[in-house]
């Protein structure tokens, strides 16, 4: 049986061990804690917080007929929220998800499908890959000089800068990776000891330096106690990603205050995050739908939700049309 080593337990990583595991022995690298990577959580004592992927569709039949099971175990809820699109500080559009296609959120938490996922596989999280090497098979060497030797494929799902830091100069896809650009974006949490009369569960703004404001504490099954997740424009966040995180937050929430109509710094909890590589450019995010970055000369591959238009049904479909292809080639 082959035996393939996975960079990266974000969604990509392991939808790609679940779809390999009867085929091939699998090892999954992750340098963080834990899996999830951008369905990730972020708790406290009191409160907790979806700041990676807000909410998730599902068009495609492969990752309808995929999630069904996690919808049958109560991993994956629809999330009917009421939505607004704001134009700077006004509302020009309204909906009730209910009457809409369904939006998709883990239940009780974002990382949930990721963790639901990954139970029954061989994970090595605080693990970061930091070099590998082929000699006859490929070698890996984590950033303590822990060596991990063995195998016959790699696949790497970082986003495409550390793809790069990480892939041999002679990977037939270099050069395609290195024109990929991706957008930042910050996430603000704040959370409340009381409940704020917000008229909306979930709203898009444009015209202004945020994004998307949700009400995450009225997803379903989530805790009693108030909060709110706020997303930064890619160009507010392009421009201070490497500025002072706290007066990026002191801004983001005067602005959420003037949308919302409370003032924000009422918050019991408030903290920001970075995502540094948040989506694909905007005239990237089709550029690579179905691309296939596989080398079968170096037994390498590369897959991640920027390989297929970003979002959470797109780091599914990338891993699936590689597995399908490496099943072709080597399987």
């Amino acid at each position: 049986m082959k035996k393939i080593a996975i960079i990266g337990a974000g969604l990509s990583g392991i939808s790609a061990a679940h779809l390999l595991k009867d085929h091939a022995e699998i090892k999954i690298f992750e340098k963080s804690r834990g899996v999830s990577g951008r369905m990730s959580t972020r708790r406290t004592d009191k409160y907790s917080f979806d700041h990676g992927a807000q909410y998730f569709t599902a068009r495609t039949e492969a990752f309808k007929h995929f999630i069904q099971p996690l919808i049958k175990n109560g991993v994956i809820e629809r999330w009917n929220a009421r939505y607004v699109k704001f134009k700077h500080n006004n509302i020009i559009e309204r909906k009730n998800w209910c009457d809409e296609e369904p939006r998709y959120v883990g239940s009780p938490s974002m990382n949930q499908v990721v963790k639901f996922l990954a139970k029954d596989l061989d994970i090595n999280v605080h693990t970061k890959i930091e070099h590998l090497k082929y000699q006859d098979k490929w070698h890996l060497t984590d950033e303590n000089g822990n060596q991990y030797s063995g195998f016959d494929w790699v696949i790497c799902t970082n986003p495409p800068k550390q793809a790069l830091n990480l892939l041999p100069k002679h990977f037939k896809y270099y050069d395609d990776i290195s024109q990929v650009d991706m957008e930042p974006c910050f996430s603000l949490m704040l959370g409340f000891e009381t409940e704020l009369q917000i008229p909306f569960d979930a709203a898009h703004i444009t015209d202004s330096d945020l994004s998307w404001i949700a009400v995450n504490s009225r997803k379903p099954k989530r805790a009693d106690m108030f909060t709110l997740v706020i997303n930064s424009s890619e160009e507010y966040a392009k421009y201070n990603i490497d500025g002072d995180q706290q007066q990026s937050l002191r801004h983001l929430i005067k602005e959420a205050s003037g949308i919302v109509g409370c003032d924000l710094n009422s918050a019991d909890y408030k903290t920001i995050h970075a995502w540094r590589y948040a989506n694909n450019v905007k005239k990237d995010r089709l550029s690579h739908a179905n691309k296939i970055f596989l080398d079968q000369e170096n037994n390498l591959a590369v897959c991640g939700d920027w390989c297929h238009g970003g979002r959470v049904e797109g780091a599914f479909m990338s891993a699936y049309h590689l597995v399908d292809k490496i099943k072709e080639v080597c399987l």
